[in-house]
């Protein structure tokens, strides 16, 4: 495996962040969904496009796991909090993103992922965090557990015309 470095993610990344951000997602989790939803939840949501308006946003943050030759391999995403949320307080941040090619995980990109966007978001003050998370994702659970984050709350998370169980998760801090 080639040296992998995490850096901001820059306007022109948009096409290698759509790629990897369905690449990831597809792998996950396409054999849950018809593959018009699949595919519907991917244009909506993984276009190069969404990545531009996520690029020029500078409430929104962006870091990219990069391979020496250039390849993103996983990225991570957070900015303002648009989960379904009681009663959101002013200035809420959410993780929205968190993705690492399958070849790539356990080698300690999702943590350096992490640090990085957890500590941007610490810059922006005391700001309450969320995040959500496949109700049967438990690995990903066990994960942002030990970041300080516990269940708050499920909801309905919509992929195409399919809806997921999800959880929110809120960090918690002692």
């Amino acid at each position: 495996m080639s040296e992998v470095r995490i850096c901001r993610a820059e306007p022109g990344d948009e096409r290698e962040l759509a790629r990897i951000g369905a690449k990831t997602f597809s792998d996950k989790f396409a054999h849950l969904y018809a593959p018009e939803d699949l595919e519907a939840f991917l244009q909506e949501n993984h276009a190069p496009e969404t990545y531009v308006a996520k690029l020029a946003d500078t409430s929104t943050g962006i870091w990219k796991a990069i391979r020496s030759g250039g390849e993103i391999v996983g990225y991570a995403v957070a900015g303002p909090c648009g989960l379904p949320v009681e009663n959101m307080p002013v200035g809420a941040m959410e993780i929205s993103r968190l993705y690492v090619d399958g070849d790539y995980q356990s080698a300690g990109l999702g943590r350096k992922l992490m640090s990085e966007m957890l500590a941007w978001v610490d810059r922006h003050g005391p700001a309450p965090l969320y995040l959500s998370v496949y109700k049967f994702n438990d690995g990903a659970q066990r994960f942002y557990g030990r970041y300080g984050f516990e269940f708050l709350k499920e909801y309905r998370y919509k992929v195409g015309n399919h809806y997921d169980p999800e959880y929110v998760f809120a960090r918690v801090r002692r």
